[in-house]
């Protein structure tokens, strides 16, 4: 290599830290020991001044960070100063995650020829949302037939890819990755935090970790919390995140009656203190590739209610990693809910299946050295 390390730039449109955003971390911080290749986290944001969490987690961890102003109303003026920023910043390869960093991503492409390749997290029906967002869709799937690497998730989005008319050798699979925390916790921050959201010795509590979407379904959750609630239940549900369905949950919440057992927390940055908190983890979604927040909670060996949507059948099999019940439906989940509660013996050898699972299958090591590789080839054939 004519000049140092090859500096990759993870480029994305993030609303907060959530399931890419961590893929994104967690691959930045394995990157920064390779002997070859150097992370860079480019945030797209409004304006130069906008905030940004991923932006701020980055700096934090040491990971250099940039923010790349490109504003809707700016498209003409900001698209090629962006593209004269990252060849200022000698990036040499864009790695596009979402569909507007992969269509920005392509336009910078055609200005400056800065190669890009791009990760899918997940696919989303183009005949579904708003029609700018459609619009970006179908622009991105045209776009991928010139990317020389698309990869998916999981094996359900490779399968979309394909359909979109792309060729077999331009898509891989790379799961995504998660470091696996030590299992013991400070218990006095533990018990602090359980008491200031007032959570008492017998409930049993319940985490959702997720952007508040239509996909992530924690209607269903609430749904479910109002049933448990109706039968004399000691449950507490915790919801992380925000999102699209912020307002339609709380409405939701109200008209149940149910605010003394299910919290919207919003933003955190102490989920893995909430994990350690929790009793058992639930994500009811009715579309997934393999969602982190998942991954998190095997690793932090926490018994898992989801639904079989995506690659999330890979980790949790029924009754042998975790519970699997039908999407939308919000009377099974408050029975597997209760399942757990009943019998914790059985609950923790779930929770215990699924880390080992994980840990074998979807560590941040793996999804590393597979990124690399994909990385190396390209690379050498330019």
């Amino acid at each position: 290599m004519s000049r140092g390390k090859k500096r990759i730039l993870h480029f994305i449109e993030s609303e907060g830290m959530y399931g890419a955003e961590r893929v994104i971390i967690n691959l930045s911080q394995q990157m920064q020991h390779s002997e070859n290749y150097r992370p860079v986290i480019g945030c797209i944001v409004a304006k130069a001044n906008s905030p940004s969490a991923l932006y701020d987690a980055a700096q934090s961890l040491g990971i250099e960070a940039i923010k790349i102003p490109i504003g809707n109303a700016r498209l003409l003026s900001d698209l090629p100063a962006a593209a004269k920023q990252l060849k200022a910043a000698k990036i040499d390869l864009i790695h596009s995650h979402g569909y507007k960093p992969s269509v920005f991503g392509f336009i910078i492409f055609l200005l400056k020829k800065i190669p890009i390749i791009a990760t899918c997290h997940l696919w989303f029906d183009p005949s579904k949302g708003p029609l700018k967002m459609r619009a970006m869709i179908m622009l991105e799937k045209f776009f991928y037939r010139w990317f020389p690497k698309v990869i998916a998730v999981s094996e359900p989005i490779k399968s979309i890819l394909l359909a979109s008319n792309l060729l077999p050798d331009q898509v891989d699979v790379v799961r995504n990755g998660v470091d696996i925390p030590e299992l013991t916790h400070l218990t006095q921050e533990i018990q602090q935090l359980r008491a200031d959201l007032q959570i008492t010795d017998t409930d049993f509590c319940v985490l959702n970790s997720a952007r508040l979407s239509r996909q992530k379904a924690q209607w269903t959750l609430v749904k479910a919390a109002a049933i448990l609630k109706q039968q004399g239940q000691p449950v507490r549900i915790l919801i992380v995140g925000e999102g699209t369905l912020l307002e339609e949950l709380r409405t939701q919440i109200e008209s149940e009656n149910i605010a003394d057992c299910v919290q919207l927390l919003g933003f955190r940055t102490d989920v893995n203190k909430l994990l350690a908190l929790c009793d058992a983890f639930a994500l009811p979604s009715i579309d997934e590739g393999m969602p982190m927040s998942l991954l998190e909670a095997a690793a932090a060996a926490k018994p898992i209610i989801t639904t079989k949507v995506g690659d999330i059948g890979k980790l949790i099999e029924h009754n042998i990693t975790g519970l699997i019940i039908p999407t939308e439906d919000p009377a099974a989940l408050a029975e597997a809910i209760i399942q757990l509660k009943s019998d914790s013996s059985s609950a923790q050898k779930l929770a215990q299946k699924a880390h080992e699972r994980m840990a074998e299958n979807y560590s941040s090591q793996s999804m590393s050295n597979r990124y690399l590789t994909i990385y190396e080839k390209l690379f050498s054939t330019t």
